[in-house]
């Protein structure tokens, strides 16, 4: 055909354009051909991923037309909530909350689909496995799906990924709604706190409130406590079944957001992947086995942590693969060829220790029995130096707790049990039949020492108050932690294992009374001879501690435990927003499955608050001043043949005049000690002493002076009431308090 004119000449392109057009049509209908081959058989798709009342559920059903459909039904739980003849969308109300929502679209042909969410109040935590949920083990980690939702998170703060849970606990792992330790394959932050893989699922069984361990994380917080472990409220989803409410809570771990100290951990990390680096991997696959010898040397260093002593790892699992692939890899390296320059550090801290008779690492056990062990690093006893660096540290604290004075000293008889004796059950609980020896103890970097200058003195009030307001069975017996970085002092903490508190645990009266302190109650400590020498028993002794345990109560008394009781205050504000889930929960379990069997959450609630509306009535009148708190407490058994007669802060500019008295004629010198790590000695002049204290020795606010009577050859007179010989050594002694 001849072309003439310019239009003509301009059709060529527009053939070609029509032509693409062709094929693209050819193209689009081979596509959604294979989309719909692909997607015919498979199941209606919700698309939110997440159910909130008010907001429209819409389908995900490109494969499906109209034309198809039969119905399509919406179900919260068992009851119907919308039925149409064609697709259509679902706005959930605050009546279906707590429940399955499900859509089924039936279609024309006889074809079901179907899909669901659960709705609840709480974020919902979906795990997905091979394995049944009555099925995973303590000992085996298992495989998951994980899926973390909910309404107002951001993408960062939720979940979608892998990972793996195991069974933990002790006694609640016996019990149907089990307690998981949750591994994430992926570090997140979730439900905005700390950025971890090491999580934990509480199931709060033995609690029908299911708040118990929360309100106590909470409340060591506000306490003041450097460290604790955040948690929140889920909905478990399990394999696509309701499990109910699970406490998510940060485990008790070392790291940037956890404890923060010295990370024994990261540093074998570091050395892990030194080595792998420098290994000299070939082939395609190098990166891969790179990556996998990384793992097996980074396992074999924290499980065997005798490098920190000798400098030197060598890895068995390099001279197996050796052995099974005929390879020549190097076994043997020297650790700071691996630590760009730096040493090891001394082995003086940056571990997380744990106090508990069921501790399988208990190698740290003191001289009096506690059952002190690693907890992270979980094997650091496999390093000689650490453990006896630190096994040191913590029989030294305890030396100073059981001291007169409350200081070490070399100079100290140092005793250890002899025979831990037995509960005479029919004489109150008494422990009868104990006995200690002499042992050889000397600690010449910490002579001298008070308790204060060894443990963070803050730790152990904040402890204190919890384990007396909670009246917690577990009270410094089990899950008690302790840390301390390379330098500094050792911290009582994060406070943990909780939900035996506030009366809510034991088949008997004793932890149900709310008039009783559980640090001397001897019921408390029938178990095991380690529980009658706790710390908290000596901490009592202690006028300077007593002082600053009133003042830290007065302090939060109108405060932070008020806000937890008052209407309208925390625990009200918490079971509001947990009503619904928990309620769901009861439904699920049956309710309580601890000593109050069956209880439910309002009841559960109501008896929370009257028992710590009744304990803190009680310890009101315990803490109107030091003194009625030392004669309630009773452990600190003053001297009527001595006292402090004056306190004269007018005396001398720049110095508080204090004079003590007695009428022990064989008393030659008196030792003054004043707020703790102020020591004054003199000797006695007709029955009396003056002594002139610095203001420098003084707080502002309240001050306790000591006076403790000396025989001629320097050592305390010993006042029977008080002492047990081998445990406790009682002088002669009296103190003031008075405000500065």
């Amino acid at each position: 055909m001849e072309i003439k004119t310019g239009k003509w000449k301009r059709s060529p392109y527009r053939l070609l354009r029509y032509g693409a057009l062709v094929l693209g049509a050819i193209l689009l209908m081979c596509v959604y051909k294979h989309i719909y081959t692909e997607y015919k058989d498979r199941d209606v798709q919700i698309l939110a991923s997440c159910v909130e009342a008010g907001r429209e559920l819409k389908l995900d059903v490109f494969h499906i037309g109209n034309r198809d459909v039969k119905s399509c039904v919406w179900y919260a739980g068992s009851e119907e909530r919308l039925r149409e003849k064609k697709l259509c969308g679902y706005t959930p109300t605050a009546e279906d909350v707590e429940q399955f929502i499900r859509v089924e679209v039936t279609l024309k042909n006889g074809s079901v689909y179907e899909d669901s969410r659960y709705f609840s109040v709480l974020p919902v935590l979906s795990l997905n496995s091979d394995t049944a949920y009555e099925e995973v083990e303590k000992e085996t980690d298992t495989a998951v799906e994980v899926s973390l939702e909910g309404p107002g998170y951001s993408p960062e703060e939720l979940y979608q990924g892998t990972g793996t849970i195991h069974l933990r606990g002790n006694s609640t792992a016996e019990l149907p709604k089990r307690p998981f330790k949750l591994h994430l394959d992926e570090k997140s932050g979730l439900l905005g706190m700390g950025e971890k893989r090491h999580w934990v699922l509480l199931a709060n069984a033995i609690d029908s409130t299911l708040l118990r361990d929360q309100l106590a994380y909470g409340l060591s917080a506000d306490l003041g406590a450097e460290y604790f472990m955040d948690s929140r409220q889920v909905t478990l989803i399990y394999n696509g079944e309701y499990y109910g409410v699970y406490q998510l809570c940060e485990q008790i771990r070392v790291g940037k957001n956890r404890i923060d100290i010295y990370n024994w951990r990261e540093l074998a990390e570091q050395i892990a992947k030194g080595i792998a680096k420098d290994l000299n991997i070939a082939g395609q696959d190098a990166a891969a086995y790179r990556e996998e010898f990384r793992n097996v040397l980074q396992e074999e260093l924290e499980r065997d942590m005798s490098w920190i002593d000798t400098g030197v790892f060598e890895s068995a699992g390099l001279a197996d693969w050796n052995a099974a692939n005929g390879t020549d890899y190097p076994t043997r390296f020297t650790v700071t060829d691996y630590l760009d320059g730096e040493k090891i550090p001394e082995p003086t801290g940056g571990v997380l220790l744990e106090l508990d008779s069921r501790n399988r690492h208990s190698t740290l056990t003191t001289a009096y029995h506690e059952p002190i062990g690693f907890a992270d690093p979980e094997n650091g006893e496999t390093s000689k130096t650490l453990r006896a660096e630190i096994g040191r540290q913590i029989q030294t604290l305890e030396y100073a707790l059981h001291s007169s004075d409350f200081c070490y000293h070399d100079s100290d008889i140092h005793y250890e049990v002899a025979e831990e004796g037995y509960c005479n059950y029919a004489n109150q609980f008494a422990r009868e039949g104990v006995s200690y020896k002499e042992r050889e103890y000397q600690d010449s970097e910490n002579d001298g020492k008070h308790y204060s200058e060894l443990i963070d003195m803050d730790s152990l009030l904040t402890n204190f108050l919890i384990c007396e307001f909670t009246m917690n069975w577990d009270a410094m017996k089990n899950s008690v932690y302790l840390y301390k970085d390379l330098e500094g002092l050792w911290s009582l903490g994060p406070a943990w294992d909780y939900d035996w508190g506030w009366g809510n645990s034991m088949y008997t009266l004793n932890t149900w009374y709310t008039k009783e302190w559980c640090t001397t109650s001897a019921y408390y400590a029938n178990e095991a001879y380690y529980q009658t020498v706790q710390w908290n028993r000596y901490l009592i002794r202690d006028p300077y501690f007593l002082m600053l345990l009133w003042e830290k109560y007065q302090a939060i008394r109108e405060t932070v435990l008020e806000e937890l009781i008052r209407d309208g205050g925390t625990i009200d504000q918490y079971a509001e927003k947990l009503r619904p889930a928990a309620k769901a929960n009861d439904a699920r379990w049956g309710g309580c499955m601890g000593t109050f069997e069956g209880q439910k959450f309002d009841e559960g609630i109501t008896e929370l608050k009257r028992f710590m509306k009744e304990r803190l009535s009680w310890m009101d009148e315990q803490f109107v001043s030091v003194e009625s708190l030392r004669k309630s407490f009773g452990y600190y058994a003053n001297s009527s043949l001595t006292w402090i007669s004056e306190v004269d802060q007018a005396s001398e500019r720049g110095k508080v005049r204090i004079v003590v008295e007695t009428e022990v004629p064989e008393g030659t010198a008196v030792s003054l000690q004043v707020n703790g790590t102020n020591f004054y000695t003199a000797s006695l002049e007709d029955g009396k002493v003056v002594f002139e204290v610095p203001n420098a020795a003084l707080r502002s606010g309240g001050n306790v002076a000591q006076a403790r009577l000396k025989g001629a050859d320097g050592e305390w007179l010993v006042n029977p009431d008080g002492t047990t010989e081998g445990d406790y050594t009682n002088a002669i002694s009296n103190y003031a308090y008075f405000v500065k």
